[in-house]
């Protein structure tokens, strides 16, 4: 696949995301998340990466010179209606930007290193995205704190991204919170 055609293809998948907010899957969006700083860590200490936010342009730091085609990206940020969530729209080019450099270096980049975005894709593609606030990202009904998102690099991997597992967490998670599995709000 080219990297125009990587890129076109995250492009419609961004766009096809939903990103009305339910609540009902904030567990799971938890767990993916984490499972992201993990990566963004990994992907920081492997290129020596200097952003103090785990969101950030990991394309830039690996090869700044592929970069997504700013029309594209205009046309997913149009069409992502993110409820007003800065935090969602500063990541979807870098994301973008990410299909770009995987497609153009795939065989030269580490193999040990995950695909950076593959959970923050799948957070959103749960229901909606997320905001920050007070040195926190907020899933509505659970939030994660974003200090010390470097030190999850040795964290154990997130051993699977299947709809039945996640939604398991989200069962368990509900049930652990309020006592019953709450139903999308």
């Amino acid at each position: 696949m080219t990297p125009d055609e990587a890129v076109r293809t995250m492009a419609s998948r961004l766009s096809a995301i939903d990103w009305e907010r339910h609540g009902d899957k904030a567990w799971s969006k938890a767990v993916l998340l984490k499972e992201y700083f993990r990566r963004a860590a990994r992907w920081a200490a492997a290129y020596g990466c200097e952003s103090p936010l785990p969101f950030f342009d990991i394309a830039a730091c690996v090869n700044s010179t592929v970069r997504a085609d700013q029309n594209l990206i205009d046309d997913v940020l149009a069409r992502a209606n993110t409820r007003g969530s800065r935090s969602v729209k500063r990541l979807l080019p870098f994301i973008l930007h990410w299909a770009a450099v995987r497609a153009t270096l795939d065989a030269d980049l580490p193999h040990e290193l995950e695909d950076p975005f593959e959970p923050l894709i799948l957070l959103f593609e749960r229901g909606g995205g997320f905001h920050t606030e007070n040195g926190e990202v907020d899933l509505e009904l659970k939030s994660v704190r974003m200090a010390g998102w470097r030190r999850r690099a040795d964290d154990p991997p997130l051993p699977s991204f299947a709809p039945d597992v996640l939604d398991e967490i989200d069962r368990a998670g509900s049930i652990a919170q309020f006592g019953y599995v709450i139903e999308p709000l």
